[in-house]
């Protein structure tokens, strides 16, 4: 069941979700839903990488290569 909200958005981004909207062909509601549910899915890591972090850190801790230590560093965790 789908609620009704209420906010305030930027009238420069809202023009830009009406514009993104009408060339998909769908709702400016679908379209900030689905950007939404992206955005809560973020922070969900598969069950893939849930594995990998596990066998890199507790398995084996503070023993990852050189390369790996530096993907950890440089990966930007704010990152869109």
């Amino acid at each position: 069941m789908k609620q009704k909200i209420g906010t305030q958005i930027e009238e420069a981004i809202m023009k830009l979700a009406k514009r993104k909207a009408a060339e998909e062909g769908r709702s400016i509601s679908d379209l900030i839903q689905d950007a939404l549910v992206q955005y809560l899915r973020k922070d969900t890591a598969a069950p893939g990488e849930r594995r990998m972090a596990y066998h890199l850190f507790c398995e084996r801790p503070m023993k990852l290569t050189p390369k790996q230590l530096r993907h950890v560093l440089e990966e930007d965790m704010w990152e869109l």
